[in-house]
């Protein structure tokens, strides 16, 4: 696997101490994780009996010392946050980060950005990273694979406290600052309903994260409790991008029972899904009503403009920014959930 550190942005860079054998070595003497090796060594965090003391016998053998002045370095909390998000191109987590950095500057905090690349493993490699930079605090996007908390639970052990925000995994007790899926879902149907929609289509993806199964499920109570019927061939899946928006678009006009409106999952997908209607003679929103996710700033440059649910990313930044510091200054954990309510910007689609 990649080192983590190939997969971040420092705004800061803080190198763990050297020494003449070092952690690392014991773990690679060994075969495990120098995480590891690092909790028998200072004798916290949940590792056997039997391994710490096979751990500690190899450390003798090698002549591993420790560094203690490096240690006390690290054993103090610094002013360093990290954000770790699945992917930094999409213009939601764009924004968060550049809007995060903003308000940490501010409070006097530095921060470090991380990214898995949408992949579980690499996030679990940056997490256990972390304890090595001596970090304040994680905010954390899982990515759309990860289900369980248990891959943070090294931020438990070292008592590094963490946020969740836009997707947390599923059995997660942690403070988290979440989007209310379901009602925006469910408001842009009932928004393209009032306009005389009745066959609305939903684009979504085939990721199983609550966050799309939620949205799903508005769509599906809108429907609903609008006397629509829900019909399976209007909901279609496959990826993220303008090109799905497209391909996924043409899949829905070439069935017989054509929809008359489209919610897309993402902003991006929409815009993919206007251009395909256009190149088609298809007129937007006269022939069909289309509404996206996000309010990605790329919605204004199509004609027509793309009407989208926002979800605010100020309040989403500062709710994240406010659960972590308050759990830093208090030493305390924390199991708040803020839900944040979208809201329908409408423009040209609709």
């Amino acid at each position: 696997m990649e080192s983590s550190r190939e997969h971040f942005i420092f705004i800061h860079k803080l190198e763990p101490a050297k020494a003449n054998i070092t952690i690392k070595d014991v773990a690679r003497e060994l075969g495990i994780h120098h995480v590891t090796v690092s909790r028998a060594l200072r004798d916290t965090g949940s590792v056997k009996k039997e391994t710490r003391d096979r751990i500690k016998q190899k450390a003798t053998e090698l002549g591993y010392k420790p560094n203690r002045l490096a240690q006390n370095f690290r054993n103090k909390r610094s002013n360093v946050l990290a954000v770790v998000v699945p992917d930094l191109r999409p213009y939601f987590f764009a924004r968060f980060v550049s809007d995060f950095m903003e308000i940490a500057k501010e409070q006097g905090y530095s921060v470090m950005i991380f990214q898995s690349g949408e992949k579980p493993e690499m996030e679990k490699d940056i997490i256990n990273s972390l304890m090595e930079y001596r970090v304040s605090g994680v905010v954390a996007s899982v990515t759309k694979d990860t289900l369980h908390e248990h891959p943070f639970d090294v931020l438990k052990e070292d008592n590094i406290p963490f946020v969740f925000f836009d997707r947390a995994p599923e059995d997660s007790c942690a403070p988290q600052v979440l989007v209310d899926n379901f009602k925006g879902a469910y408001d842009a149907v009932t928004a393209m309903v009032k306009t005389g929609k009745k066959r609305i289509a939903y684009i979504s993806t085939h990721y199983q994260h609550q966050i799309f199964r939620d949205r799903l499920a508005g769509y599906k109570q809108a429907l609903k409790d609008n006397n629509l019927p829900f019909k399976e061939e209007l909901v279609v899946q496959g990826g993220f991008f303008m090109k799905d928006g497209a391909d996924l678009a043409q899949k829905l006009m070439a069935q017989e029972y054509r929809p008359d409106g489209i919610l897309a999952v993402r902003d991006e997908i929409g815009i993919g899904v206007i251009k395909y209607l256009k190149k088609t003679g298809i007129r937007v929103p006269e022939d069909v009503a289309v509404i996206g996710f996000d309010n990605d700033p790329m919605g204004i440059a199509c004609e027509p403009e793309l009407t989208t649910v926002q979800q605010s990313i100020p309040s989403m930044v500062s709710g994240s920014f406010e659960l972590l510091v308050g759990q830093i200054k208090s030493g305390m954990p924390a199991n708040h959930k803020r839900l944040i309510q979208p809201k329908i910007i409408f423009r040209g689609s609709v």
